[in-house]
């Protein structure tokens, strides 16, 4: 199964302010410089683009995530979705 990495990095970098060559799996969310509501947007997107759901609540939560965390928790939530009920 291929890892959704790509498209949540893009997805990352297309709403940050200040130009970005490479997003560090071990960056935390929180200092991206995204506001409340990019976060949620974001969070709405990667959402819709998956068809899941994400468990966390985007305001608040976000500030213990890191890139790689957030790429895990949609990898899971993939693989999760795929297996038989």
């Amino acid at each position: 199964m291929a890892s959704s990495a790509h498209d949540i990095v893009e997805m990352i970098k297309s709403r940050i302010t200040f130009a970005r060559d490479a997003l560090e799996l071990s960056e935390p969310l929180d200092t991206l410089g995204l506001d409340s509501m990019e976060v949620v947007s974001l969070t709405f997107d990667i959402e819709e683009k998956f068809n899941i759901t994400i468990p966390f609540n985007a305001n608040t939560d976000i500030q213990s995530k890191t890139v790689g965390d957030l790429i895990s928790t949609v990898d899971a939530l993939i693989a999760a979705k795929a297996q038989p009920a």
